[in-house]
């Protein structure tokens, strides 16, 4: 049987898909947070599978086969919620948020429609009938717009997202195409319920709008889950050799970030990230540091984080709790373990010295 354009298009869908899913079941293992992202790719990968159904007869034979594709297809807009949620937040939504996944039980989604594949209408008691794809298209429409409703709740309460700058920009842009997907897909699903465009034409147009946001998003999908991949992979494919006049580029590099950029002021600033700022992988930036700042990087990072405390501390007023979560600790107890280690006094005992010296000039 010849392959439609459509069904092509499917099959190009489904491998990066499969990837992904492979990819996040072996992260998810130490990064719980991949699980949400795994059934966003399954219901995706569903909803690639139902025009594909037609090429193998004995699947679509099989009710049990289509109806689970079907109702896996019909969670992709909640998985979508959640996983926006989770960007938004930083963590796993909590139980609460599942319940969108009891959507598809409501009005004609695929759970009441899997049963009666056997024909292309579904018909009331007064013999009423609707076309089953009509029904699959008005449940989309509901589902799309209850949630985005859900959404835009969540979006005021939750705030700005929690993470890192470099972190924070990716999951922006997944965010933001996300919802333009789904919008898209929504605005097809209305066109072809008011007879603007055929079915043919609206599976084709959704597929190319879900091809192309897969590959879009792939770069940034992987720096969320694992910061260190691209990097890493870039320091294995140009070899990571000791060469001191690459590495004091590299080093020079670092001691912009630090110095002008300031970064070590970034609360949850990590090696990985340091690592994609500089272009290089996490083990190369780690020789760097040694190297060349004789220190591994936390202690370079609380170096600078010390010295502009000590700096403020000496020609400001401000609380000392404010100083130490603006110079980039995530804790006032930190705050002051690193510094009793690096001065030798409490930062208290630290202000108070220094306006004694003040005072007796």
């Amino acid at each position: 049987m010849l392959l439609t354009l459509t069904q092509a298009l499917q099959l190009v869908g489904l491998t990066p898909c499969l990837f992904v899913i492979l990819f996040l079941c072996v992260l998810s293992a130490r990064n719980r947070q991949a699980v949400i992202p795994i059934f966003y790719f399954i219901a995706l990968v569903c909803s690639f599978l139902i025009p594909l159904l037609d090429l193998y007869p004995p699947f679509m034979a099989s009710h049990w086969i289509e109806g689970s594709v079907l109702v896996g297809e019909s969670t992709l807009t909640a998985f979508s919620f959640l996983l926006i949620c989770q960007f938004m937040s930083g963590k796993v939504p909590g139980l609460p948020y599942w319940l969108v996944l009891t959507i598809p039980l409501l009005g004609g989604s695929s759970l009441v429609y899997a049963g009666i594949m056997t024909a292309n209408d579904a018909c009331a008691a007064d013999e009423t009938c609707w076309d089953v794809t009509t029904i699959r298209t008005l449940y989309h429409i509901f589902s799309s717009s209850f949630i985005f409703l859900l959404l835009i709740y969540y979006a005021s309460r939750a705030g700005t997202l929690h993470s890192n700058d470099l972190i924070k920009r990716h999951k922006y842009w997944l965010i933001v195409t996300l919802i333009l997907l789904h919008l898209l897909v929504l605005a097809i699903d209305m066109a072809r319920l008011m007879g603007r465009i055929s079915p043919e034409d609206a599976l084709f147009v959704a597929t190319m709008f879900r091809l192309t946001f897969i590959y879009l998003v792939l770069t940034s999908l992987f720096r969320v889950f694992y910061p260190g991949l691209a990097t890493q992979v870039m320091t294995l494919g140009s070899g990571a050799a000791y060469k001191p006049d690459v590495d004091k580029e590299f080093a020079d590099k670092i001691i912009d970030l630090l110095e002008k950029d300031r970064i070590y002021r970034q609360m949850r600033l990590n090696r990985a990230t340091l690592a994609e700022m500089v272009g290089i992988g996490e083990y190369q930036l780690s020789r760097v540091i040694n190297r060349h700042f004789d220190k591994n990087f936390n202690e370079l990072l609380n170096t600078y984080r010390i010295d502009e405390a000590k700096q403020r501390l000496r020609s400001e007023n401000t609380q000392i709790t404010v100083i130490g979560f603006e110079v980039g600790f995530n804790s006032i107890a930190s705050f002051n373990r690193v510094f009793k280690a690096k001065v030798g006094v409490s930062p208290t005992e630290y202000r108070n010295n220094e306006k004694a010296i003040l005072v007796a000039s």
